[in-house]
């Protein structure tokens, strides 16, 4: 392979393979692999290598966001593309189901990166399924009262509004006979979303803070970055901020 500037060996090409199959696996670390810690670094220094790992992503239909000295490479899919996620491919969700589950993972963005200087601030953040639920309980009540005018009248929300409402109708918990949450409670359908982002390497259980405690990796924050100009999330933290401002 060869650019106007720089001519690439079959040794730079498959070291570019080699980072992205490092940084699709979001577990990896580079603190304890050797050649990935190497590639990384070359990423950030090597100008002609970094043009070719990005193009190898860009041919995979996904972006490289960020070379993290401690978590890696971090790729984001594009939006539809074939390694995109999207909750309507969930082959056991039903429609409420889906609305839940999304409403919950944009609550836990919410809950931790509220503001524009939260998501800039690098400091580990921490949540815990109680304050997920706690925080969408509330905002649920706001979101209620303002979808209706002064008359009255219904303020549709087409991010939001039927997913509160569905919401809003579920228990907070609801134990089974084995002592597991309920799959039609709140903190349930929280959990899973905790679960997913674990699954994805971008939280962790906080073991020593307790059950449903999670600690949001760095990884989480570059992707929310991503998602922060979207009408539901904007939407949530406002009305966050609207009762913290009310609350002091």
């Amino acid at each position: 392979m060869t650019t106007s500037t720089y001519t690439y060996s079959p040794a730079d090409l498959t070291d570019a393979g080699a980072l992205l199959r490092f940084g699709c696996q979001p577990h990896l670390r580079p603190l304890g692999n050797p050649q990935y810690r190497e590639l990384l670094h070359r990423y950030r220094m090597d100008a002609p290598f970094r043009t070719a790992v990005d193009a190898g992503a860009d041919g995979l239909e996904m972006d490289v966001k960020e070379a993290h000295q401690v978590e890696g490479l971090i790729l984001l899919p594009r939006e539809g593309s074939w390694l995109s996620y999207r909750l309507k491919d969930h082959p056991r969700m039903g429609v409420n189901d889906r609305l839940v589950l999304g409403l919950a993972h944009m609550a836990i963005a919410t809950r931790v990166y509220p503001t524009a200087a939260d998501l800039e601030d690098d400091s580990v953040k921490r949540t815990s399924i109680g304050e997920v639920d706690d925080l969408l309980r509330r905002l649920t009540d706001r979101l209620r009262e303002a979808a209706v005018d002064s008359d009255g009248l219904a303020i549709p929300h087409s991010g939001l509004q039927a997913a509160w409402k569905v919401y809003a109708k579920l228990p907070r918990s609801r134990p089974t006979p084995s002592g597991q949450l309920s799959n039609s409670s709140t903190q349930r359908v929280i959990k899973e979303a905790l679960v997913w982002l674990v699954d994805k390497g971008m939280a962790y259980p906080a073991i020593e803070l307790g059950p449903g405690h999670y600690r949001l990796a760095h990884r989480f924050r570059v992707h929310v970055r991503e998602a922060a100009g979207s009408a539901a999330y904007t939407a949530l933290c406002d009305l966050r901020r609207a009762y913290l401002v009310e609350e002091d």
